[in-house]
């Protein structure tokens, strides 16, 4: 189910790991991660919003209308929505640091589809690098590898 982030991973560690999905909840979580990342900045661009499509579409094997109805419920809930902690739990437990890394690249494609990232966004990526276990030198590859993926110049 998730083919794509499985041959990130593999590009990156050169080996078998694969995120442990195969439900929903597990799709529900990266897709509200996802919508985090575009909305920190108080809205979600267009752009982001289509990225956040087409990632759970590619990554997550999610059909299109899906993928829409779960970024809508996400969205809802971000409104509600005090604390990521909770959010990071399973994926901490339940994955591995280069899985964690994938998903943290993920975030930073979103962050990064609207052509810039502004402080909200900068510091939106601290914390969850952090939460998420990742230290700050494969926080910036994930971010690099997520700039490189949408075509932009290595800043």
């Amino acid at each position: 189910m998730l083919s794509q982030i499985s041959k990130w991973i593999d590009d990156f560690v050169g080996d078998d790991n694969k995120i442990p999905c195969g439900d929903l909840v597990f799709a529900e979580t990266v897709a509200a991660l996802l919508v985090e990342g575009a909305m920190v900045d108080g809205q979600m661009e267009d752009s982001e919003k289509t990225r956040i499509v087409s990632l759970l579409n590619s990554q997550l094997d999610l059909e299109k209308e899906e993928a829409i109805l779960m970024i809508e419920r996400q969205v809802l809930k971000h409104d509600s929505r005090i604390e990521l902690h909770s959010l990071l739990r399973d994926i901490r437990s339940d994955t591995s640091l280069e899985e964690r890394t994938t998903i943290l690249e993920m975030v930073w494609t979103v962050v990064l589809s609207d052509g810039y990232v502004d402080k909200h966004e900068s510091q939106l990526m601290r914390r969850l690098a952090g939460l998420l276990y990742v230290d700050d030198v494969t926080s910036g590859m994930a971010q690099k590898r997520a700039r490189r993926n949408l075509g932009m110049l290595d800043c």
